[in-house]
């Protein structure tokens, strides 16, 4: 049976069955384990959290931002299983995040997840994910979907990320601020330091709140240092009895984030601190302003439905030098999402999205030294647009009182064109312009049941839909301009069984079991550093067991646990290299560790008045670095340890802290580049970093 014809037979439930409300805006979240009460925006539909098929997990403030540094989403997200952060410590390249194998390729920025900020999304139509915006000091709470979720959002959703910024419902002027400055204990004239300043206020009858923020990292590494700047603003206005404005602006300046580049297994042990010359003669890195508004309608109806509609734009100007060529980009991307539930049962919509991006590549002069200094000589200059259409349903049959049959439909519409600049008879350079149609269904049909006011046992089966990026497309091995004509879309069928409970007031768990079978995986190799290519592997299966646990030993401790076993394998791979076939059947995914831990111990006696003391204890497996080589990386491990005090001075809220990142200044391999050139696989993470903050508020 066909892809499509799978799904026209799902549909047909859809036409008998009630479909869910749409998701609040701003719902009530709290963990995925709690009681009935619980309901989560990421599945796009309002609905108690026991009646949803899906692993869904929810990060609180505290988890999020609580005396962390708050550099990326891998502080968080550690405490979510199934996902995986290779934080590689180069704000040029941004963290590599995958769910369940899922966006575990990305050579930079992130791909196959869907991230959303404040319901806005921070993924483009071609399924490229930026975090510029991004501001974590300002974030109330992540909501993660793990698993197929295409039939939700479309392209690139072999997970979903959803993030909320804080709520700003305040009677007069609030302030809060954080101030944290650290220095790394490998090189003492190494330091970063970061402030951030929130403000939340009236505004008429609505709310206004504004985060200002600032990075400054040296960075461990030469040629590291980053300068990340952000303004975000929100405005909530009510328009009537039943209807919401909500109005964003967010803006990211990054006028500097140098990228230090890789290391071969010699390089590392050598000295772990160092740079590739070539990295630093060119002044590889990036420098990219980017800003995003958008607008969110919601309502209610007479009749008890909803409707939400939403409008939302960006701009990313970026200069990104890179050893082997210096790219200049100029970005547009803008879009529509809306969606309508008529009583309670039946829900609508559609996303449109289009992305238009001016890409230009020029060489190097190759003068003595590897000057930095570009040639005026294009080698690449080509206008891209991407447009996505993504018509959707969902629907929820509450079957019994104790279970409920879910299933939802979309069909993804995404288009690629290219019109080549760059055409010329000496030499001969001929016109590459032209297009690419990527088109599919997705669905999803799941069962949960609860056998007790405690406890959801559920299943689902879904699909999920990821084509090429831009950006991918365009890296063409023969060096010709337009899109790769050979690189296809991936697919893939997801299956899992799962289970949530809440044993006792005291102990409370997730357990999820999945296999997900992927055709025409895309896979990325390197010719030449950092240049990445791609090309699709015949199948790969992703299987995987996902633990959570949180145990309350005694009222003052407790004990969350994350535990992720993951068997990611080819199952049909063969490709020649010079005269050299190489297949891969049966070998394991490169780039992610099988056994990922995260152990976290929390005390806070209530003797102490406030004072607490928190360690994590994270650990990894090695892992291949490479399709065809025996290299991996080797197992490691980490200890990070944070004190501190919350409580009032007068009416001002204070909170000190101290954290220790890798107490034990244990020097392991952090993050890797998959299939890179030359053996240059290694991104080293940072020794022991110790840091102070202050986090001060005031007002309500």
């Amino acid at each position: 049976m066909s892809f499509s014809k799978r799904w026209a037979c799902c549909a047909a439930s859809l036409s008998c069955a009630p479909l869910v409300t749409l998701a609040a805006q701003q719902p009530d979240t709290t963990k995925p384990y709690t009681l009935p009460p619980t309901t989560v925006s990421v599945t796009r539909a309002d609905r108690p959290l026991t009646q949803i098929p899906q692993s869904v997990q929810t990060i609180d403030r505290a988890q999020i931002s609580r005396a962390r540094p708050t550099w990326g989403l891998d502080e968080a997200l550690a405490n979510v299983p199934g996902v995986f952060v290779a934080n590689r410590y180069n704000f040029s390249q941004d963290q590599r995040i995958s769910i369940r194998g899922f966006g575990a390729r990305s050579a930079f920025a992130v791909r196959g997840i869907k991230i959303l900020v404040d319901g806005i999304p921070q993924t483009l139509p071609d399924g490229q994910g930026q975090l510029t915006n991004l501001e974590l000091g300002e974030v109330d709470r992540i909501e993660v979907l793990r698993g197929s979720a295409s039939a939700l959002y479309g392209n690139a959703s072999g997970g979903v990320i959803s993030i909320w910024t804080k709520p700003h419902d305040v009677a007069r002027v609030s302030e809060d601020a954080r101030f944290m400055a650290g220095r790394f204990d490998q090189r003492s004239g190494r330091s970063w330091n970061k402030w951030q300043s929130t403000t939340s206020m009236r505004v008429g009858s609505g709310t206004a709140l504004v985060t200002v923020s600032r990075l400054n990292y040296d960075g461990e590494r030469d040629h590291s240092a980053a300068d990340n700047r952000v303004l975000n603003a929100r405005v909530q206005l009510p328009v009537g009895t039943r209807w919401s404005l909500a109005l964003v602006t967010d803006v990211g300046d990054n006028p500097r984030a140098d990228n230090p580049g890789s290391l071969t297994l010699a390089e590392l042990n050598a000295n772990r601190d160092t740079v590739p010359l070539l990295n630093r003669n060119r002044n590889a890195g990036k420098a990219v302003t980017q800003v995003q508004t958008g607008a969110t309608l919601h309502g209610t109806m007479a009749n008890g439905g909803e409707a939400a509609f939403t409008i939302f734009a960006l701009t990313r100007d970026l200069t990104n030098p890179i050893t082997t060529t210096y790219i200049d980009l100029g970005r547009v991307d803008y879009g529509a999402r809306a969606s309508v539930t008529l009583s309670h049962r039946l829900t609508a919509g559609f996303d449109f999205q289009r992305q238009r991006d001016d890409r230009k590549n020029f060489n190097y002069l190759n003068t003595p030294g590897d000057s930095a200094k570009p040639d005026t000589v294009r080698s690449l200059d080509q206008l891209e647009h991407v447009t996505e259409i993504g018509p959707f349903v969902q629907s929820a049959l509450e079957l019994s009182a104790h279970t409920t049959l879910t299933a939802g439909l979309r069909y993804d519409w995404v288009k690629f064109a290219v019109q080549d600049r760059l055409i010329t008879t000496t030499p001969p350079n001929p016109d590459d312009s032209g297009d690419r149609l990527m088109r599919a269904f997705s669905g999803s049909l799941g069962l949960a049941v609860n056998p007790s006011r405690r406890a959801t046992l559920y299943g689902n089966i879904g699909s999920s839909f990821e084509t090429p990026t831009t950006t991918e497309l365009a890296n063409s091995a023969t060096g010709a301009g337009g899109f790769n004509p050979d690189l296809k879309p991936q697919q893939a069928w997801n299956y899992e069984i799962g289970a949530r409970a809440s044993l006792s007031e005291r102990v409370a768990f997730t357990l999820a079991v999945f296999q997900a079978d992927v055709r025409d995986a895309l896979v990325p190799y390197e010719l030449a550093a950092p240049r990445f290519y791609y090309r699709n592997a015949g199948s790969t299966r992703h299987r995987g067991v996902e633990l959570g646990a949180d145990v309350t030993v005694v009222p003052a401790v407790s004990v969350h646990a994350v535990w992720t076993y993951a068997d990611y394998r080819y199952r049909r791979y063969s490709f020649t290299t010079g005269t050299v076939v190489h297949t891969l059947d049966g070998r394991a995914l490169p780039g992610i560790p099988q056994n990922w831990l995260n152990l976290m111990v929390r005390a806070q006696p209530a003797a102490f008045h406030g004072a607490w003391a928190e360690v994590q204890q994270t650990h990894s497996s090695g892992f291949f670095v490479s399709d065809t080589l025996t290299t991996r990386a080797a197992p490691w491990w980490a200890t990070n340890v944070r004190v501190g005090w919350e409580g009032k001075v007068g009416s001002t809220r204070l909170g000190p802290f101290l954290g220790i990142n890798n107490a034990f200044n244990h020097l392991y391999v952090s993050s890797v580049v998959i299939n890179a050139a030359r053996d240059r696989f290694y991104e080293p993470a940072p020794g022991r970093n110790v840091y102070v903050g202050l986090s001060v508020g005031a007002g309500r």
